[in-house]
């Protein structure tokens, strides 16, 4: 009886299980999310530069705090 699988060596290639429609989306679901993640990463890095930044300027330029109105 013959082999369903080719041993090329002393390490076989094992059977690929079947895979399902749930499965495939799953998958389709693993590669948007991390893309929308690292986007979002690269977003929050740029923003928070920005800020960093903006903030840094207006430091130096920044008037004494005013003191709190009296409440009547």
């Amino acid at each position: 009886m013959p082999r369903n699988y080719n041993v090329d060596g002393f390490f076989r290639d094992l059977p690929k299980k079947a895979t399902t429609a749930q499965d495939k989306t799953d998958a389709a679901v693993r590669l948007i999310r991390d893309d929308d993640a690292e986007k979002r990463a690269e977003l929050t890095a740029t923003l928070r530069a920005a800020r960093m930044k903006r903030d840094a300027d207006e430091s130096a330029a920044a008037e004494a705090p005013r003191g709190k109105k009296p409440r009547r």
